[in-house]
Order: C-alpha cells, then structure tokens, then sequence
C-alpha cells in the first residue's frame, strides 16, 4: 500500500512562547486545512508536564476533520510513549485508522 503524504505549509504566530506556547497557521497542505490553527500549549502542573493541542478554526466539519482530530490523539498518544518508555510509534508504525494512513 503506498503512503498517502500531505505536505502541510505552516507560518509561526507572533504569540508563540518558547517552553509554553506554540501557535502555527496552516497555509498550505490539504484544502480542509488551509486557515485552520494548530496550537500547542505546556502546562505544569507539579511535577508533570502537559501538552494542551488544539486544532481549530474548520470551515465546517467534515470527514477529514473527525479522521484528523483522531490521527492527532494517536500522535500525541505516541510522543507520550516515546518520553516515559522510549516506545513511541511514529509514521509508518501508527495505529491506522484508514487504507490511506
């Protein structure tokens, strides 16, 4: 099965924080994409370190939103694994939610 592979477009926001904050624009990549906005926030709470993700600003919700929002889960799911055992499972060994993954 080939790889499906979307190359995405992404400018910084000027909100951005280092260590706390990152704020990205999609400007280019799928058309469902194009406008929207991925946003990655850390908090501390104690001793242990959150990831607060947000992918917002869809026109209308479509298909590829729900797939999305779900690949997203699996991803951040993986990076978890990856920092507390070193058992992360990046691209192409994802958990595949459709033929195209």
């Amino acid at each position: 099965m080939p790889d499906i592979v979307h190359r995405v477009g992404m400018r910084g926001d000027a909100a951005s924080k280092p260590r706390e904050l990152v704020e990205w624009e999609c400007v280019g990549g799928p058309p469902e994409w194009i406008g929207t906005h991925l946003t990655f926030r850390l908090e501390q709470r104690g001793a242990d370190t959150f990831v607060l993700f947000k992918h917002a600003g869809w026109r209308e919700p479509v298909e590829f939103m729900h797939h999305c929002s779900t690949k997203w889960a699996v991803f951040l799911l993986s990076l978890k694994d990856q920092i507390e055992r070193r058992e992360g499972r990046p691209h192409p060994y994802d958990v595949k939610l459709h033929p195209s993954d």
